[in-house]
């Protein structure tokens, strides 16, 4: 299965987190997260390739990019699961869990039977695996995307699989977030 990750660009990456980092702590930050995503991306046994979506093809440091306009994470996923290389499956996995690992991702993979998402602790959506890459579009950048997201699924007659994966429900968007990962800014 192909794994899709999305990831902003630097120019104003994490700006939620300016009161407390500073421009050059974000991209630091960003950047180490991204780089713990893909690591697990390389060790999961289920992917076969990475194509990471971004206006900012630096970041794909080697790998398969995707350049998207920078609009939001719909809109970078949309035009992904769309693309050709995801015509097989693909799991979509946020670039901002640090502590995702290779055994949660192949677990969603697997629990793909058509599809399997992983919601983020406050409700968004981390993570997705689809069979088919056309059999729901998935409500990523959305208030509850999870919640959003499930509905479509059902409203297209398929019960999608939920993972409660510690790794995958946490993401860094908030100041509050930031003592888990404080490490990574600092190191």
């Amino acid at each position: 299965m192909l794994a899709i990750v999305p990831v902003k660009g630097l120019d104003g990456a994490k700006s939620r987190l300016a009161p407390s980092l500073s421009e050059q702590e974000r991209e630091v930050l960003v950047r180490r997260m991204l780089d713990a995503v893909l690591a697990a991306c390389d060790a999961a046994r289920t992917i076969g390739g990475v194509l990471v979506v971004t206006p900012d093809a630096a970041l794909a440091t080697g790998r398969d990019a995707l350049e998207d306009p920078g609009v939001g994470h719909g809109f970078a996923v949309s035009l992904a699961l769309a693309d050709e290389r995801a015509r097989r499956g693909a799991l979509v996995v946020m670039a901002d869990c640090p502590f995702v690992g290779p055994a949660a991702l192949d677990a969603l993979v697997s629990a793909a039977r058509p599809l399997a998402l992983a919601p983020a602790a406050d409700g968004g959506m981390n993570a997705i695996a689809l069979a088919d890459p056309a059999l729901v579009e998935p409500a990523f950048g959305e208030p509850a995307s999870a919640r959003v997201t499930i509905a479509r699924a059902r409203a297209a007659g398929l019960e999608p699989a939920v993972l409660d994966d510690a790794g995958l429900a946490f993401d860094v968007d908030r100041p509050a977030d930031l003592e888990r990962v404080r490490p990574l800014v600092a190191a």
